[in-house]
């Protein structure tokens, strides 16, 4: 539970872009989720119905060849009776024994014009040859109790040596039933190989004489099962699904499934055979098609299970899975990537006007094209332009106030720091007669050129030769006692500053820091750009007497509450009116800050926007 806050809150809460992006995900996984089941029924009810159609045909083809079958045997019982010479051949062979049969036959032979009588026993070997499905013809006798196999490549006769009983059951089974298979009921089979025996099926038929009609024997053709998967798979290659050829007691005689064959078993499922087109119970949920061939008495039934369904439809669902999750994936990303580019957008509308909250009101905000993030920008610029006109107007005169406020504080420096250069001339004079005079006289008449101007805003350049020519004084007033090191960024000097914002620092240290007796007395003075901020920092170092601790507590202080340094004229008033004139020109963000450690030196540091010449 934790996760999803935390998701929620770092994601969502406040992000209106992620919600919709989550919100229209959810509602395309869901359509594509329902137009996937949607596909893959409608394809299912596809493969259902071509599976069922295909095992219907395989079906038709089955129930031709069967009765093809039951014809064959037919016309060649006709043949027999049609013919009296084979009719009474087969009428003596059923009625005497098989040594008088051969003798007739020879008497036959021996008339004039008899030589070419047939027998049935040829007319059976030569259906045997036209029929490769048909194995063996057995004729059976009543009278006599003997049977003779008839095969294309043999001929054997044989009598009867079980119980009569069993015979005469056997008999009266397939009088009524004429179709079944053949290793239920081995005694006819002795000599035939029992794993061939397993895969065969019979039809019988019972002879009668056709003059006096009494039946003298049963006349039993025997099939190969495996002659069906042949002609199956010469006529229907790809057999769907599962083919049963069927009895009239519901004997199955062939089954194209070789493992849980039922083959020569009841089929426990007959009676639910009825219901063709539904989905029915039987080893398993299927569809069933039911063929009767002819007048046969045999039924062909094809079965389409629900697991060869299934099995047809795993590579479907799996192509369905992957389409439906590629296609997610692209809805996805294609609307991540559009939304966020509206929420660049709306982040530079946000930025724009943080920095207007923050009182940068020449802040535009640059948006292509018509939609309504154009039309709210363009507000957003209205508003600024009419509340800078605003500015202008209401808050002049507020502005000049702080301006003569700005002069009067300079002209406090301008006593003290005029008392501080004469007495250094004072003390040269004195020390050392008239040299440097004249020079040092130069440089004070330059300064107070510079100081009597009454422009208040100069670049950084004047600035910073200012504090170049007071300190070059001290250095002749303390010749070989001062090194002076100044550098500045050749891109800021044209820069604008305040006027006297350096020289009050660089004269500080002069007053407090300075080492009089000391020879290795250092200050410098660097001015450069601070790219990543867009300001210019000056820095003033030097190796003085340093500031106390307590001291220099103090004025961290004031530094930080300028208005409680009000009436402390000896309170480093130099750093204090420096600090508040930055402040007030250009805000709380800049201002000054001193670092310092006693008997080591000072460095303060000045922070101001970096203006070009002609913003103020």
């Amino acid at each position: 539970m934790n996760k999803f806050r935390r998701f929620y809150l770092n994601h969502l809460k406040r992000k209106m872009f992620n919600k919709i992006i989550l919100l229209y995900s959810a509602i395309m996984m869901i359509l594509f989720l329902i137009a996937a089941v949607m596909a893959y029924e409608f394809q299912v009810q596809r493969i259902i119905r071509e599976e069922t159609d295909a095992n219907l045909k395989t079906a038709h083809v089955l129930s031709i060849y069967l009765n093809r079958q039951y014809e064959n045997i037919q016309n060649t019982v006709q043949q027999i009776y049609g013919d009296a010479a084979l009719s009474d051949d087969l009428v003596y062979f059923l009625n005497n024994r098989y040594e008088s049969y051969l003798s007739h036959r020879l008497n036959l032979f021996s008339r004039p014009g008899e030589q070419r009588i047939r027998s049935f026993s040829s007319l059976l070997k030569s259906y045997l040859e036209q029929n490769p499905g048909a194995t063996g013809v057995t004729i059976y006798s009543y009278p006599l109790d003997f049977y003779m196999q008839i095969r294309p490549e043999s001929q054997q006769l044989k009598y009867e040596t079980g119980s009569k009983s069993e015979w005469e059951n056997w008999f009266d089974r397939r009088k009524i039933y004429a179709w079944d298979t053949i290793h239920q009921y081995g005694r006819f089979w002795d000599t035939v190989d029992p794993a061939a025996s397993r895969m065969r099926y019979s039809y019988s038929r019972e002879l009668q004489d056709p003059w006096t009609l009494d039946k003298m024997g049963m006349m039993m053709v025997e099939f190969d099962a495996g002659q069906i998967s042949a002609w199956l798979n010469s006529r229907a290659p790809e057999v769907h699904g599962r083919i049963l050829v069927m009895s009239s007691q519901g004997t199955v005689i062939y089954d194209s499934q070789t493992t849980d064959s039922y083959f020569g078993q009841t089929y426990p499922f007959q009676a639910k055979l009825d219901n063709t087109g539904k989905w029915i119970q039987l080893d398993e949920m299927s569809k069933v098609n039911v063929l009767s061939v002819g007048n046969a008495e045999l039924s062909v039934v094809g079965i389409v299970s629900k697991s060869s369904i299934h099995a047809s439809t795993v590579s479907l669902r799996n192509s369905l899975i992957i389409v439906t999750l590629l296609f997610i994936a692209a809805s996805f990303i294609i609307t991540s990537t559009i939304m966020r580019k509206y929420s660049k957008k709306i982040q530079r509308i946000i930025r724009s006007m943080s920095r207007i909250g923050e009182g940068d009101l020449t802040t535009r905000i640059q948006m292509p094209g018509e939609d309504e993030l154009q039309q709210i920008s363009q507000r957003v610029n209205d508003m600024c332009e009419r509340l800078e006109l605003y500015i202008d107007k209401m808050y002049t005169s507020e502005i000049r106030q702080k301006h003569a406020e700005l002069v009067a504080l300079q002209s406090q420096i301008h006593p003290h720091f005029l008392y501080n250069t004469l007495e250094s001339i004072r003390m040269k004079a004195y020390s050392s007669g008239a040299r440097d005079v004249g020079q040092m006289i130069y440089s004070l008449s330059v300064m107070f050129r510079s100081m009597v101007k009454k422009d208040t805003i100069v670049t950084i350049q004047e600035e910073i030769e200012l504090c170049s020519i007071y300190l070059d004084l001290f250095r002749m007033r303390y010749e070989g006692r001062l090194k002076v090191d100044i550098e500045m960024d050749d891109e800021i000097g044209g820069c604008r500053i305040i006027k006297l914002l350096i020289q009050p620092i660089v004269e500080n240290y002069i007053v407090h820091g300075f080492r009089s007796l000391e020879s290795d007395n250092v200050i410098s003075l660097h001015a450069v750009k601070d790219l990543e901020r867009d300001r210019i920092v000056i820095t003033v170092v030097d190796n003085g007497k340093g500031i106390p601790a307590g001291r220099l507590e103090e004025i961290t202080r004031m530094l930080a509450s300028p208005s409680q340094a009000a009436g402390g004229a000896q309170a480093s008033i130099g750093l204090i009116n420096v600090h508040e004139r930055i402040r007030m020109n250009y805000g709380d963000d800049f201002g000054i800050a001193v670092c310092s450690e006693e008997g080591k030196g000072t460095a303060i540091r000045i922070e101001i926007p970096l203006l070009r010449e002609g913003f103020m």
